[in-house]
């Protein structure tokens, strides 16, 4: 099973925690944080809350695939993330990407983001 490494958990623990919320690029939907840990980010949605079914786990390899990727090419669509690197909770992982202080969102239709400075070393 994929966790989150020290570096990545620091860097969400850095720009987000528990209770906050993270809006989506596009449609702007909220996406409130329930708990972060090596396994993942529980995440309670609109969609969450109608069903009633609580805070849902967005797992650590959809968001180590996404900042791998975005480290490597120096951007990420979201087209990339969901039909390429097969990420279902494309829309969130993008969001939370682009909280870090080195990411900038290049575009909020279509959704891509990039690294200030270009890909990483």
């Amino acid at each position: 099973m994929i966790e989150l490494d020290d570096d990545l958990l620091d860097r969400i623990l850095a720009v987000v925690q528990p209770g906050d919320e993270i809006l989506t690029l596009s449609r702007k939907r909220p996406n409130v944080i329930a708990a972060i840990d090596r396994e993942g980010i529980w995440v309670q949605t609109l969609r969450s809350d109608g069903r009633r079914s609580g805070p849902q786990l967005v797992p650590a390899w959809m968001i180590v695939t996404a900042w791998q990727h975005l480290q490597e090419a120096g951007n990420l669509s979201h087209a990339e993330l969901l039909e390429e690197l097969n990420v279902k909770r494309s829309a969130f992982v993008i969001a939370l990407l682009a909280q870090f202080p080195e990411v900038t969102v290049r575009s909020t239709e279509p959704i891509a983001i990039e690294l200030i400075g270009g890909a990483q070393p």
